[in-house]
Parts: structure tokens; C-alpha cells; sequence
């Protein structure tokens, strides 16, 4: 599915793979589970550093979801949907964040993170046309990638059309955080992290 020359570009941005990437993957039997196996599979045939293993019991709201993490730690971010379109180069993107351990926040977010004592669950409901969506995902995830009591789920709105109705998506980016608070579009971190702290009640 992933063209000769897209595999190529790909190569040469994952010899900045530090540690091994494992991409958890739980689906079903429908085309689109099948679909993004593939998509898996080639990404994992690119670099060595890149493992597709297929995961029964991986956590998600609904399947086919895909796990992003390291062989040995759940870094708690998770991705519902086919990963293509305006949503391929972020997911790239945040391969290499897992692999490298790097995100985008500030140092004194970091410090106030580790004050977290709550389990924080953050939706980031998504479509692949939004032009926001990718930098919000990207800030969501560095959440979840500093802190073991954040998980981090971008759902992409049509193939989860059941629970973009039940959360009232009528733009996206909508971010949901502990089912209480919610905003919709990019939101400076600072505004993001008051938001954390105010659906764990600190």
C-alpha cells in the first residue's frame, strides 16, 4: 500500500529510531482491520526497530486500535482508525516522539506533570481533512508519553461514527478529558494542562 518511494522517505526518517517501537495492534475481521495490518506490517518491514505484534489485550475504547510504545513500557497512547491521509505523517511523527523520547512540552509542564497522582483519559477526536488535528495530537501525546497517569486515544471520527455521536462531535479537534471537560481546536499548553488538572479535581 505504501509506495516505493514513500518506503524510501520513510527509511531515511527512521535511522533516527533510538529505542525499538512496538505497534500494538488489535482489530477484527472487517476490510478496515485488515487494511491497517498491512500499513503495520510494512512500517515494521522498513526498519528493524519497528515491531508489528499483534495484541489481544490491548485497551481501547473500540476496535481496530493501535498501541504506540516501547517492548517494555505502555506509553498510553493509542490510535482508533486507519492511520492515512493528513493523519500518516503524525503517526510517523509519533513513532519517532516514542522512539527518541521526546515532546513537545515545556520543562516546567514536565515539572508540574509529575504532581499528577490521578489517572488522566484524554479522546482526541479526529478527521484526516482537519488541519488542527495533527498538532493537537501531537501535544496530547507528549501528555501521555511525560506521564504514566495519562492515557492518550485519537479517535478518527468516521470509522468510530457511533462514539463521535455519543461525545457530541460537531468539530474537531474535540479533546474530552475523564468524560468531564472538553474543547474543541488547538489550545495552548498551559490551557491544555489546567484542563488536566481540573478533570482530576487539582
Amino acid at each position: 500500500m505504501l509506495s516505493d518511494d514513500l518506503k524510501q522517505r520513510l527509511k531515511k526518517e527512521f535511522e533516527h529510531l533510538i529505542e525499538p517501537v512496538e505497534l500494538s495492534f488489535k482489530g477484527g475481521k472487517s476490510e478496515l482491520t485488515k487494511e491497517i495490518v498491512s500499513i503495520l506490517k510494512e512500517l515494521a518491514s522498513i526498519s528493524e526497530k519497528i515491531i508489528y505484534r499483534q495484541e489481544n489485550t490491548l485497551k481501547c475504547y473500540d476496535y481496530p486500535c493501535i498501541g504506540i510504545r516501547t517492548p517494555d513500557i505502555d506509553t498510553g497512547i493509542r490510535f482508533m482508525g486507519k492511520p492515512d491521509g493528513g493523519e500518516f505523517p503524525t503517526f510517523i511523527k509519533t513513532i519517532l516522539m516514542v522512539s527518541r523520547n521526546e515532546y513537545d512540552l515545556t520543562e516546567r509542564t514536565v515539572e508540574i506533570l509529575e504532581e499528577l497522582d490521578k489517572p488522566v483519559d484524554i479522546k482526541v477526536f479526529i478527521t484526516k481533512s482537519c488541519g488542527w488535528c495533527p498538532p493537537t495530537m501531537l501535544k496530547i501525546f507528549s501528555f501521555a508519553l511525560v506521564s504514566d497517569y495519562i492515557t492518550a486515544t485519537a479517535i478518527d471520527c468516521y470509522a468510530f461514527n457511533k462514539l463521535a455521536v455519543k461525545y457530541n462531535v460537531a468539530a474537531v479537534p474535540k479533546v474530552v478529558i475523564n468524560d468531564k471537560v472538553e474543547f474543541v481546536g488547538l489550545k495552548e499548553e498551559n490551557e491544555i494542562l489546567g484542563h488536566i488538572f481540573g478533570a482530576v479535581g487539582l
